[in-house]
């Protein structure tokens, strides 16, 4: 037996991964009887070992958790995995081969909606932009329904002035509220989705932030990694286009998406304060 301090030893991953391993149904050890502290088997540590290499090859955990509850299923896991794998191997090659398409140097000069024609026309002879792009816009929608915020014309010092300015919003946007909660800090549903509202100053004035946990989102469909992945990039919604482009290129792991990320923060470090003063729900 191994406590989870060996566990670790033994296979490399970090007791918080074991732990979420565990949380997830991935892993269920024994616990001793006298102290209360997980016992790790053999069996338990070949798991562990398994589950590393799915996820080094990127197999979502869900899949995992089937392969673990029917193992009869792992070589279909496996063959689905290789097709996901080769269709992004695919997006890859055309993304490099569209980005030496690319001589703009500087980023003024960059015409989006001219790239996103001949991104257009490659696509109908066979490129594979579509899932890059699709994945992009389903994070996007998912976190624009999850949270978002504006700047009221007011300071909404009370709970009127608040719902004025929800009413507000909704009637730019063309959408349909409904205050469910009067209060400083009232609930309401926009287009049937369900939020909470609250305030915050900053040093432009009044932000109403608005979030829910019912929103569907896109996370189910794909990797954590990749979902997050997305998710940054809506959030600092610079040249979003272009940089997706430069990710594919070189991010293979977790480490260089960090470098990639750094990179990005202090490019647009000051565009990435005012986003939080000024986004809107789109």
């Amino acid at each position: 037996m191994s406590n989870i301090k060996e566990a670790e030893e033994q296979t490399g991953i970090s007791r918080a991964n074991i732990r979420y391993y565990e949380k997830m149904g991935l892993l269920q050890p024994k616990r001793n009887e006298k102290n209360g502290y997980r016992e790790y088997r053999p069996e338990d540590i070949k798991r562990i070992l398994q589950i590393k290499i799915l996820r080094k090859l990127d197999v979502p955990i869900e899949e995992i958790k089937d392969t673990f509850d029917r193992p009869e299923m792992f070589g279909k896991v496996i063959q689905k995995q290789k097709e996901r794998l080769e269709k992004q191997r695919a997006e890859l090659t055309d993304a490099i081969d569209f980005c030496e398409e690319i001589k703009e140097e500087n980023l003024g000069e960059f015409d989006p909606q001219y790239y996103l024609k001949k991104m257009d026309e490659k696509e109908k002879k066979g490129a594979v932009f579509a899932d890059l792009l699709n994945d992009f816009k389903k994070v996007s929608k998912a976190e624009a329904e999850a949270r978002f915020s504006f700047r009221p014309d007011t300071m909404c010092m009370n709970p009127e002035e608040f719902e004025e300015a929800l009413l507000q919003y909704a009637s730019e946007k063309g959408m349909k509220i409904v205050i469910t909660k009067k209060g400083m800090y009232p609930e309401f549903t926009l287009d049937g989705i369900p939020y909470t509202a609250y305030r915050h100053f900053s040093r432009f004035g009044a932000i109403i932030e608005c979030e829910t946990t019912n929103a569907k989102t896109a996370e189910h469909e794909m990797s954590p990694k990749r979902y997050h992945m997305f998710k940054w990039l809506h959030r600092m919604e610079l040249p979003t286009f272009l940089l997706i482009l430069i990710l594919v290129l070189f991010v293979r792991s977790v480490e260089g998406f960090v470098l990639a990320m750094i990179f990005y923060a202090i490019c647009g470090i000051v565009a990435y304060s005012r986003y939080f003063d000024y986004t809107r729900n789109s």
